[in-house]
């Protein structure tokens, strides 16, 4: 199997998302018949919880979100699970992930907490994890801080998920996986409450039913364990029997049985769309967003950490930010919308700049065939991140390459 394909011009993941898209709408609209010969019971989402004042959530396909009384996202740091009882955000960092703060004397609900501030002031806490807000989230809705260096993640209340399932973000979303973050799927031949049909050696070749223990139990909202044709056990999410991909994915968040045969991943959340421009380019690193001719794309400040200042010749300071000559700002034109996680930003100059979570975008005179990503190996510094499909940071890349 070719783990990496061609050269895509232009991005074609819209379909595969809206297939996925359409069918969990298909899946959420008949769970009250998915069950185990209960016709009726409605699915279950995260459960809703009582907030402090000042709070409220927002729901999405995997859970509830977190946000403000304005409907601003509020985010969770890994770092702070290294300081239980205190934040790890403190300085500087504050300055881009200001704190949600609690007033003195709050009374917290059940599962809230608070934690104390160097300064003294109190920050509100869920399940021990202390909220905060992110400057660049543009309006209600936006998350623009989630994934950000990899230790920043929207807060989250997640779907309740049995032992054996994860979830885990790819091209195409947020998606079920198994405990090692192997994609699950479902076939579009299986019936909600009916034996599956993935019996056959030639089906179980390519398709490894998610085993589900004895002892689990059969019916727990979304989820319920459906008996194979050889007596065995299998989780079923929302009716449908849960599969691994097994002649195709690999690793984790490969997504290669998509669409293969009516089988489909489990989106719960889809990716957000991508701007017209773009294209998917194989990378040695993954896959990466670039423009119409292939060229990799990279935002400015993704992974801010000691960022060098330029004062040398043919050095540009566009709105204050001074960059070396080999970065080119990627310009928008005036025709040009925002869409999903991508926006365009008007410079001093009057010119429209493409920006990606709020930071601008460039490219890198270095990059010179479609694939290339030198920009950060041999020109740029850790301030600079190319952009993965996945939308996760790039991994395994170290400046000078």
């Amino acid at each position: 199997m070719v783990r990496n394909a061609s050269i895509r011009r232009p991005f074609a993941g819209g379909l595969a998302v809206a297939m996925a898209t359409m069918l969990l709408a298909e899946w959420s609209a008949s769970a009250a018949q998915a069950t185990s010969g209960q016709a009726g019971s409605a699915p279950t989402s995260a459960a809703a919880v009582a907030l402090p004042a000042g709070i409220a959530t927002r729901p999405r396909g995997d859970g509830l979100v977190f946000t403000d009384a304005r409907g601003m996202t509020l985010y969770f740091y890994d770092r702070d699970e290294g300081t239980p009882g205190r934040s790890a955000c403190e300085g500087p960092c504050a300055t881009n992930w200001p704190a949600v703060l609690a007033p003195a004397g709050a009374n917290p609900p059940p599962g809230w907490s608070m934690v104390q501030r160097a300064d003294g002031s109190l920050q509100w806490a869920f399940r021990g994890r202390p909220l905060y807000r992110y400057t660049l989230d543009d309006a209600p809705g936006a998350s623009f801080g989630d994934g950000v260096g990899t230790v920043w993640r929207a807060a989250l209340k997640q779907i309740p998920l049995p032992r054996e399932v994860r979830i885990r973000p790819t091209y195409l979303g947020q998606v079920l996986t198994d405990a090692k973050g192997l994609t699950l799927y479902a076939s579009g031949d299986d019936k909600p409450g009916k034996t599956p049909g993935c019996n056959d050696r030639d089906c179980l070749r390519s398709w490894q039913p998610l085993a589900a223990p004895w002892g689990a139990t059969r019916q727990t909202g979304d989820w319920t364990t459906v008996a194979r044709a050889d007596g065995s056990r299998q989780w079923a999410f929302r009716g449908k029997p849960l599969y691994r991909y097994s002649s195709g994915d690999v690793s984790a968040g490969e997504t290669f049985g998509h669409g293969v045969d009516g089988w489909q991943a489990i989106v719960l959340e889809p990716a957000p769309p991508l701007p017209p421009w773009a294209t998917v380019q194989p990378s040695d690193a993954g896959e990466l967003i670039a423009n119409k001719q292939g060229i990799t794309i990279y935002s400015f400040g993704a992974n801010a950490r000691g960022s060098r200042v330029y004062r040398g010749p043919g050095v540009k300071c566009p709105d204050g930010t001074c960059i070396d000559a080999q970065w080119k700002p990627f310009y928008a034109s005036p025709s040009d919308k925002p869409i999903g996680s991508w926006g365009v930003a008007r410079l001093e100059s009057g010119k429209l700049q493409w920006t990606y979570k709020g930071m601008k975008l460039y490219t890198n005179v270095l990059d010179e065939k479609p694939g290339d990503f030198k920009g950060i190996r041999f020109g740029g510094d850790r301030s600079w991140s190319a952009i993965m499909r996945s939308g996760e940071p790039m991994q395994g890349v170290t400046v000078g390459g």
